[in-house]
């Protein structure tokens, strides 16, 4: 009797959890809600919506994501947990970037609030890659301004060139260490560095020839690089006239 009893109970327990019986999850990606409701159905699954996102590349209603992932084996009667795209778009704030961001980290954060960056504007200004405006379809926007998630935010960027220009520092017989503080003191960056064979303190090779070259009134562009020749010791026939060094040369307005 025993036994008996321990057989029925084994067989009862087996027909009422379906044991062996599973069914594939279909993949329901990009599926619409009416198509996934026929699929499951078919197969003796339940459906149950959970979350929503916004992405307007995929169609509204589609599925964008799935719990159980596609080809898990379940039992039939398993509820389908899904994620569908939002119809309408969520509103969001323009994050705070403009003279405080570069162009990569404004990128991260405006994909991060959901929205698109399009091509980046550049203008003249000494910060190369700074966040100097934003807008959108050519109309300049601020900080908390609220769009539509998805929407594509253009940044205007400096090109690193001041539209102020200034002279052409006298570099000539300077450490170039010296001439790297006074280039930044004066917003000019360092170009090209061409050095002699064997110098290996740079910092205090001296600088014996420069692109572009000192002139009275000759003026660059803010930002605009200036490239230096460096040696040991100065070469011979090259004259140093220390007294343009902390002369203010008017710029000559052509």
């Amino acid at each position: 009797m025993i036994v008996l009893l321990l057989f029925i109970v084994q067989r009862s327990l087996k027909s009422y959890t379906r044991h062996g019986e599973s069914v594939d999850v279909p993949d329901l990606r990009g599926k619409s809600l009416d198509e996934v409701k026929k699929m499951l159905g078919s197969k003796d699954l339940e459906l149950q919506v959970m979350d929503s996102v916004y992405d307007m590349s995929k169609p509204p209603l589609s599925i964008v994501d799935q719990n159980p992932k596609a080809n898990s084996k379940v039992k039939e009667g398993r509820t389908i947990y899904v994620t569908i795209n939002a119809t309408i778009a969520p509103t969001v704030e323009i994050p705070d970037l403009v003279g405080r961001s570069s162009l990569k980290y404004a990128k991260m954060q405006l994909e991060s609030y959901g929205l698109k960056v399009g091509e980046p504007i550049y203008k003249d200004d000494p910060h190369l890659n700074a966040v100097i405006g934003m807008q959108i379809n050519g109309r300049n926007v601020s900080a908390k301004t609220k769009v539509p998630g998805g929407t594509v935010i253009d940044l205007i960027v400096g090109n690193g060139l001041g539209s102020s220009k200034i002279a052409v520092p006298y570099l000539i017989g300077m450490r170039y260490e010296d001439a790297e503080f006074k280039l930044k003191g004066n917003s000019l960056n360092i170009g090209a560095i061409v050095t002699e064979a064997g110098i290996t303190d740079t910092a205090g090779a001296i600088i014996y020839k420069q692109v572009p070259e000192y002139r009275p009134g000759k003026s660059i562009r803010m930002g605009e690089p200036v490239d230096l020749f460096l040696a040991k010791e100065l070469p011979a026939g090259i004259t140093v006239d220390t007294s343009l060094y902390n002369k203010v040369d008017t710029i000559a307005v052509p």
